[in-house]
C-alpha cells in the first residue's frame, strides 16, 4: 500500500517548512560592556557576546594607516618649550612663533598615522548578525542626537 497524495503533499510541505531560512534579525544596538582585549557587547539584557563570536570593523579600533598629505600653499606654526625670552625668566620657557609660507608647498609622503580612539565600555555600536548568528560584526559606532 503506498503514501496517499495528501500525506505526500503534507510531507514535503513538512519538510520544506523545516529547510526555512531562519528570518533576518537586521541591524542591533549593542553595549560594550568589557573593554579590550578581552571585549564583551551586551545585546539586550540577556545576550551578551564575547570576543570569539565578533568581527570588528579596522576603523573602530586601535590601528596604523599610511598617508600622503600635499598642498600649494600651508600655514605652520612652531611652538618650542625651551629657551626663554627676555620676557619669559620663570620656567616653563614657552613662547610660539607662526610662520605663513606663501607661494611654497608643504608635503608628507609615506607617512603613518596612528588611530588610538578605541571603544569603551559604555560605547553604543552598530551591530550586525551573520544568517547562522554565530558570528556578529560590529560596523561602528553607534551615535544618536536627542
Amino acid at each position: 500500500m503506498g503514501i496517499t497524495p495528501e500525506r505526500f503533499a503534507t510531507h514535503l510541505a513538512q519538510l520544506l517548512k523545516e529547510r526555512e531560512n531562519p528570518s533576518f534579525i537586521g541591524i542591533q544596538i549593542g553595549v560594550v560592556s568589557k573593554p579590550l582585549p578581552d571585549i564583551e557587547i551586551k545585546l539586550g539584557e540577556e545576550i551578551e557576546l564575547d570576543k570569539t563570536m565578533l568581527i570588528f570593523a579596522e576603523h573602530i579600533l586601535k590601528h596604523n594607516r599610511k598617508m600622503k598629505i600635499t598642498s600649494s600653499s600651508a600655514n605652520l606654526s612652531h611652538s618650542k618649550n625651551a629657551g626663554a625670552t627676555s620676557q619669559e625668566l620663570d620656567p616653563p620657557y614657552k613662547h610660539s612663533h607662526d610662520i605663513a609660507v606663501a607661494n611654497g608647498s608643504f608635503s608628507l609622503s609615506d607617512s603613518d598615522v596612528e588611530y588610538l580612539d578605541e571603544l569603551k565600555v559604555g560605547d553604543e555600536v552598530i551591530i550586525m548578525a551573520a544568517q547562522d548568528q554565530q558570528i556578529y560584526y560590529v560596523i561602528d559606532r553607534a551615535v544618536k542626537f536627542e
